[in-house]
């Protein structure tokens, strides 16, 4: 990824994304786009060639519809009958259902907190496609 003609002058990513032409940082030394991502210690950088960003995507994509199988599963274990009627039967049944969709740390809830990171860094992946097309045409001009 070199720079891009703009405004009259040469400019490469950095003062792009400093203008705010662009919003994805890119490694100056390998052009590998620079996405951030949120975890529970803070933010974490990935760097991903340009050309690996679609099929990142899609790969996104597959690890979503897991998390949604996840909570479709978490729905159906909270609606679960005990086998038997004791007493300890169905004390561990309502422990499984409370597990599954009980609230805090349950199943469905982890599985709607992951669908979530994973629409972020989904809209990370796509900003960086479009502003990787951006530079690209940018160049191209030049």
């Amino acid at each position: 990824m070199k720079g891009a003609l703009a405004m009259g002058k040469y400019m490469s990513p950095e003062e792009m994304l400093r203008l705010g032409l662009i919003m994805t940082p890119f490694n100056p030394v390998t052009g590998a786009a620079m996405i951030t991502a949120g975890t529970v210690d803070g933010n974490q950088t990935f760097e991903v060639h340009p050309d690996m960003l679609p099929r990142l995507l899609a790969g996104l994509d597959r690890v979503r519809d897991e998390y949604a199988q996840a909570q479709q599963l978490a729905q159906r274990l909270s609606y679960v009958q005990p086998p038997a009627y004791d007493e300890v039967t169905k004390q561990i049944t309502k422990s499984i259902a409370q597990r599954a969709q009980g609230g805090e740390n349950s199943l469905f809830d982890t599985a709607e907190g992951m669908i979530k990171w994973i629409d972020d860094f989904k809209a990370a992946v796509q900003q960086a496609i479009t502003d990787t097309e951006r530079v690209e045409e940018a160049n191209r001009m030049a």
